[in-house]
């Protein structure tokens, strides 16, 4: 992806000392440097607001309730995850649980740090901790119950010591617990707000939130008892602004300091304005969703047709310039569970795509209606998918909408019959298996199994803690989900970000979604 240093492409090794370390609670060394062009950074300075554009409105700032992965940008400087992740290697960290243990596969005990309190002044204490991850798993408003599938109860064992019992093994729990999931709320504020929580959010993160004007700004202030290093910046303020040439320019006219998620075509510009830029690698993934429950996609053949139909070369180049990288397998090359056993699937072929629609009845060819993001970037891929599938007979329609009503549409009322938008990144590939093929899951708006065989392969990786077994299980499940072709996987997403030269100390990662904690600005 992109044209990064000479060690972008080495793999992730997870030797048995990581897994051993990973599955005790320490922490071992990066294993894979970021390709990355690096804002440099300088002592830090105290102080000033940062100003941040962001595509995204939040579709909640609930964090178990929001349905979108561009909401996390907005959820971090606020809440706090029981586990963090390392963004080189995404491989996990202490966060508010500054240990762990896994006394036997059935049972994970966090151990939490003390005194630390949430932006109300309540303590984060094992009790909260219980609270928060009942409602995870429990709340009906709750999009993460997928994840904590295998927790069968949850127990305060102690002042700061809570420990799940867990129904199967599940080495893909810290990882859950790395994400939403993971993010703390004060339990009083919960109670308190009730279904308007969402609008005044209160975690134990190194800042606030003061406002949120919805599809407008979103302001945040640094949180003065907060419990780690603070934050030198005093305050954010992410203003919403959909399309990325309008925030680009309010940037190159220093209205705002920093934009991220840009397009590739912009890099000459950014270069040219004097802006710096900040790229790298991520496993965020372009792919179109499908629904496989009702016509025409119930048919495996139609399905196989839609994945033939599409030149992800042409695609990487008229819509990233050539920056992103083709996937038929949401994993990028330098993964560690890459199958290289995929290689070669989808091939571009319309005229088997015709063949297959013909082997299914659809001689003629089929109609397609397909949700896509009304902002200029998206609306140009679904313009450029349809001229492709045109030429196999596949008719797309292509119905726009804003980025936070696409899953409400199509996931939740299940209204047309594919979307296409961007999966933004999990820290395990067991979270995008769960997330986009389990049944319970939202985001499956086709609300069953694409294939009997899915489910107990998809629990194989979770329960699996040997990582030459567990790579073999991720390898049977992309092989499943390729073979049946249960959604139409197309580019792997650079991250593309530029920053006023007063911002410092920025870095990117790999699951393309910015942090600010290490951010100063200079005069």
């Amino acid at each position: 992806m992109g044209k990064g240093n000479e060690d972008s492409g080495r793999r992730i090794q997870l030797t048995r000392r990581h897994w051993l370390a990973l599955m005790s609670g320490t922490i071992v060394g990066s294993a894979h440097p970021l390709s990355a062009t690096i804002v440099a950074a300088q002592e830090s300075k105290r102080g000033g607001t940062l100003k941040v554009v962001t595509p995204h409105n939040p579709t909640s700032m609930d964090p178990i309730a929001g349905r979108h992965g561009g909401d996390h940008t907005m959820l971090f400087p606020a809440f706090e995850t029981l586990i963090n992740t390392d963004l080189d290697t995404l491989l996990p960290k202490p966060g508010l649980a500054e240990s762990w243990s896994y006394p036997d596969p059935l049972t994970l005990v966090l151990n939490l740090r003390s005194g630390v309190k949430f932006h109300d002044g309540t303590p984060m204490d094992a009790e909260a901790i219980r609270f928060n991850l009942e409602r995870a798993r429990t709340d009906d408003r709750s999009r993460v119950k997928i994840d904590l599938i295998f927790v069968k109860s949850i127990e305060v064992t102690g002042a700061n010591q809570v420990t799940l019992r867990l129904s199967e093994p599940d080495v893909v729990l810290l990882a859950v617990l790395s994400d939403r999931a993971g993010m703390m709320s004060s339990p009083t504020a919960v109670k308190e707000k009730g279904e308007q929580y969402d609008r005044a959010p209160v975690g134990t993160g190194p800042w606030r939130v003061t406002v949120w004007r919805d599809a407008e700004k979103l302001s945040y202030a640094r949180h003065e008892d907060y419990w780690g290093q603070k934050p030198s910046v005093d305050q954010i303020e992410m203003s919403v602004i959909p399309e990325v040439n309008t925030g680009l320019r309010t940037v190159i006219a220093k209205q705002n300091d920093f934009i991220f998620q840009l397009a590739p075509q912009q890099k000459l510009l950014i270069d040219r304005s004097g802006l710096v830029v900040a790229q790298g690698q991520t496993v965020a993934t372009y792919q179109i969703y499908l629904n496989y429950a009702k016509p025409p996609f119930d048919n495996l053949k139609v399905r196989l047709a839609m994945c033939h139909a599409v030149n992800r070369q042409e695609l990487n180049q008229v819509t990233m310039a050539g920056l992103g990288e083709p996937t038929i397998q949401t994993l990028p090359t330098s993964h560690w569970a890459y199958n290289k056993e995929l290689e070669g699937s989808y091939q571009y072929d319309p005229d088997l795509a015709k063949k297959l629609l013909a082997e299914a009845g659809l001689a003629s060819g089929v109609d397609v209606e397909m949700f896509v993001n009304n902002d200029q970037r998206s609306m140009q891929r679904g313009e450029v998918l349809a001229e492709q599938f045109k030429k196999a007979n596949i008719r797309i329609k292509l119905l726009s909408v804003p980025v936070n009503e696409l899953g409400a549409k199509f996931m939740g009322e299940k209204l047309g019959h594919a979307a296409l938008s961007v999966y933004t990144g999990r820290t395990d590939p067991s979270q995008f298996f769960s997330i986009m093929f389990d049944a319970k899951s939202f985001i499956n708006a086709s609300r069953i199994w694409g294939t009997p065989d899915l489910e107990q392969a998809m629990s194989d990786c979770r329960t699996i803690f040997d990582i030459e077994g567990r790579k073999e299980a991720i390898g049977k499940v992309l092989r499943i989900v390729r073979d049946n072709a249960l959604y139409v996987p197309l580019l792997l997403q650079p991250e593309l970000d530029a920053a006023l030269p007063r911002v410092k100390g920025y870095k990117p990662n790999m699951l393309g979604k910015p942090r600010f904690e290490q951010v100063s600005l200079a005069d």
